[in-house]
């Protein structure tokens, strides 16, 4: 499960908040190419892409599929101008299954009572559009 969101501020941040059940074997690898645990600041040159197309998204890292969603809803408006303000990048935060429920109402301060911890890890990524069926 995934949501695109805007983090506000000065100048709205695009965000992909989105659940996985990855092992903690591939948090070890993300971790060790640029991913950070969610709230530290972000590195650049982070592995890993946003495939954004007609039916579907993806999270890839190093060729392995992160999160596959056979669903593309409407990102919020502005979202993707704030994708090109930030030269085509968005942050990623991948949240362990069960910590958080992206679907609930009061998940925002879920996602709040993860930051620094192992239960989120994030990147900032480039997004890429494949718009053909």
């Amino acid at each position: 499960m995934y949501v695109k969101t805007l983090i506000p501020g000065g100048r709205a941040i695009p965000a992909l908040m989105a659940t996985t059940s990855a092992d903690e074997m591939l948090r070890l690898q993300l971790s060790r190419q640029g991913w950070v645990s969610f709230g530290r600041p972000l590195q650049p040159g982070a592995v890993g892409e946003v495939r954004v197309g007609v039916d579907r998204l993806q999270v890839v890292a190093n060729g392995r599929v992160v999160l596959d969603e056979d669903t593309n809803p409407v990102s919020p408006s502005g979202w993707w101008a704030a994708v090109d303000d930030l030269g085509g990048h968005c942050v990623v935060v991948m949240v362990r299954e069960g910590a958080a429920d992206l679907s609930e109402p009061g998940a925002g301060e879920r996602l709040a009572a993860l930051l620094n911890t192992h239960q989120a890890i994030s990147a900032a990524l480039p997004v890429t559009t494949e718009l053909v069926d």
